[in-house]
């Protein structure tokens, strides 16, 4: 075995080699502590003229380092994509040995992905092994579009490529696209047939010392997200995308999650250990003909922003049908909003006549919308012979003379005696009577699962909903991989630990907006000053309602306590929707969240501590155009958490500011702009 003096890697530490390209390996041995190897070594490196990356394992087994040189595996095939700024590669490689169909990814000459298996197994053929190279073309595209999410339009710029392979089972292509801030892949089976996708082999090898931000519930996606190094990661550990990763040596971000996912069971990841990440799908999938996976998604950037800002899940998703949405998000009928909700309020009873006090609520706050939740569709008034329609009709109306609209909840399953809308039948008549009497959005529950059944549901659901004008909410669902672009009138969805849990809240929610944001909208129901207020502060509270991207922005407070509050005016000058977002660079995952946003001429400035030490950050306001803004702030009191201190200023572009955080904390701050 050779050894390595000095070098980091332990003496008796199995290695294996990887062929990528010298570069890669002289770049390996420039960043480990020391540059000395065994000249004999590096002879026979050059004579075989190809560069070895070390990797503990790969798809096969650990391999010693003179093992590897009596089995060199070479490429037969190889082909590199680049982004369009050149920071990003994505390369595909296939061995001459066994025609093994593997992948890399590297940023700024630094992996990302290390080289990793690609596959996926169609009517229990694994396609990805005894690969061989066919026909590759290459496409690209540069345009923007208008989006709602972090911002108002979204950036759709790659270099794309299909490369063609036959297989001793069945031809098929990897579609690959390389943008700016990051990579999308996918499989394409060009059949004729039925087919049953078993299971998929793509595996994502992460660097050693990599930082690992997951969370483990792969099901309804309510897990809190911990810190982990990937190399402690045992074999058999789930975990439900997105994840975000660290790279090492301050070399970047990125993160893994799925996009473009329709008629497909959902991607959660597996661990096999030694640092590999494998798709694990949901299910079994059927299909018929032409097969086209969801893309598997790396999101990549030398910053938290970049993250943030990613409209990769949103570019690789079927745009929306100009038939249903003839103005995409400005369709007349969907209207982003606020929205109270009794589930977690002090007078939480689901009555006609307490619905009806929290309309009156929402009209006093000026928000546009109602949730009623769960308890309506057992309302009955057995005196005048009504049932639970008669009675949310005269809610609807009795709302709308308040400037009120309704949502209504309801079950996915059949639940408490009370059908669901599983089925289509079931599912159609329910949206054409809510339809009928008024009611303008719907709170889906209880899906629990992304099988290929509720991928298809969603997808199903939101087209129905369309074309009875009802704006959705999923809750109990799985994670976005953008159905917002398909779908417009998909307002938000649940997939998050959000306010329906408790406390504690100041780390996760300074890892969620680096983390699950990532994959799209969340409701997470925010601001609370009740029981589940926790440790974080009101300001803390607040902020966290301007960070957390919602258009149906549903509050868990009780919307009395908002009216009584000194934040009043405040919370409700937060607008559901926003036009920019920057992330400032102070921001740390699990730390410190700021966020600078805007919705028109209006900017806030939002801060959340996540740790238990007060901070001090200066923050300068370059984010803002020319000319005066009156600022108004809302800031920690230090003597107390359930407090908070307002000021009033005028600033400019020039001018900055040194926010005091407590333990815990927040800060809020609104320009406005005054000439």
């Amino acid at each position: 075995m050779f050894h390595f003096k000095n070098s980091g890697i332990s003496k008796g530490e199995n290695v294996i080699v990887d062929c990528v390209g010298f570069n890669s390996f002289v770049t390996f041995f420039r960043n480990t502590k020391n540059h000395n190897v065994h000249n004999d070594f590096l002879c026979v490196l050059r004579a075989s003229f190809v560069s070895l990356v070390f990797q503990k394992i790969f798809a096969f087994r650990q391999l010693s380092i003179l093992s590897a040189l009596f089995f060199l595996p070479f490429f037969s095939f190889s082909q590199t994509l680049t982004s369009p700024d050149k920071k990003i590669e994505f390369s595909l490689h296939t061995f001459t040995q066994n025609g093994q169909l593997s992948y890399a990814i590297r940023f700024n000459g630094m992996p990302v992905i290390e080289l990793s298996p690609l596959g996926i197994v169609v009517n229990e053929f694994p396609l990805g092994k005894a690969a061989e190279r066919g026909t590759t073309s290459f496409y690209k595209e540069n345009e923007t579009y208008p989006f709602r999410g972090v911002h108002n339009r979204a950036v759709n710029r790659y270099n794309g490529m299909k490369a063609n392979f036959t297989s001793r089972y069945h031809p098929f292509t990897i579609e690959a696209r390389v943008f700016n801030d990051g990579v999308a892949f996918r499989y394409i089976i060009d059949r004729k047939d039925s087919a049953i996708i078993n299971e998929e082999h793509t595996t994502f090898i992460l660097p050693a010392s990599t930082i690992l931000w997951s969370q483990n519930n792969i099901k309804y996606y309510e897990g809190r997200y911990t810190k982990k190094l990937i190399d402690t990661i045992k074999a058999g550990e789930l975990i439900g995308p997105p994840i975000t990763i660290e790279l090492p040596n301050t070399a970047g971000y990125a993160a893994i999650t799925e996009g473009g996912l329709t008629d497909f069971g959902g991607m959660s990841l597996k661990s096999l250990g030694n640092r590999q990440l494998q798709a694990n799908l949901s299910g079994v999938t059927r299909k018929y003909g032409v097969i086209e996976t969801p893309w598997r998604i790396i999101q990549i950037g030398k910053d938290l922003n970049t993250l943030v800002n990613c409209d990769i899940i949103a570019n690789v998703s079927p745009t929306y049908d100009k038939k249903l949405f003839p103005k995409g998000y400005a369709t007349d009928w969907i209207k982003p909003g606020r929205s109270v909700w009794s589930w977690l309020a002090k007078t939480r009873s689901v009555t006609l006549e307490n619905m009806k006090r929290f309309s009156d609520l929402a009209s006093q706050l000026g928000f546009e919308y109602n949730l009623v939740d769960e308890g309506w569709g057992r309302w009955k008034d057995s005196v005048n012979g009504r049932d639970h329609w008669d009675m949310m009709k005269e809610l609807v109306d009795y709302s709308a003379s308040k400037g009120v609209k309704i949502w209504v909840w309801k079950a996915y399953p059949n639940r408490a005696g009370i059908p669901g809308i599983f089925e289509e039948s079931a599912r159609k008549l329910f949206f054409q009577k809510c339809k009928e009497i008024g009611v303008v959005g719907l709170k889906i529950d209880f899906f629990d699962s992304e099988n290929q059944e509720i991928i298809n549901f969603y997808q199903a659901a939101l087209r129905d909903a369309a074309q009875y004008q009802l704006m959705i909410n999923f809750h109990g669902a799985n994670k976005p991989t953008g159905e917002t672009r398909s779908f417009p009138n998909e307002m938000t969805r649940e997939a998050i630990r959000g306010m329906e849990n408790r406390p504690p809240w100041a780390q996760s929610n300074t890892v969620l907006p680096f983390t699950r944001y990532l994959a799209g909208h969340a409701d997470y129901t925010p601001i609370h000053f009740g029981d589940r207020a926790g440790e974080v502060s009101w300001s803390h509270h607040v902020a966290s309602a301007v960070v957390f991207t919602s258009p149906l922005l549903c509050y868990g407070a009780d919307p009395q306590s908002i009216l009584d509050h000194p934040a009043k005016e405040m919370i409700q000058s937060i607008p559901p929707v926003w036009d920019e977002t920057i992330v400032l660079p102070q921001s740390k995952i699990g730390e410190l969240v700021l966020y600078a946003r805007r919705k028109g001429n209006v900017w806030f400035l939002a801060a959340m501590n996540g740790v238990h030490e007060p901070k001090a950050i200066t923050v300068d306001f370059s984010f803002l155009k020319a000319g005066n803004y009156a600022l108004s702030i809302m800031k920690d009191d230090r003597e107390k958490q359930a407090a908070a201190q307002f000021e009033a200023s005028t600033v400019n572009a020039k001018s900055n500011i040194t926010i005091n955080l407590n333990p815990e904390g927040g800060f809020i701050g609104r320009f406005t702009k005054t000439n």
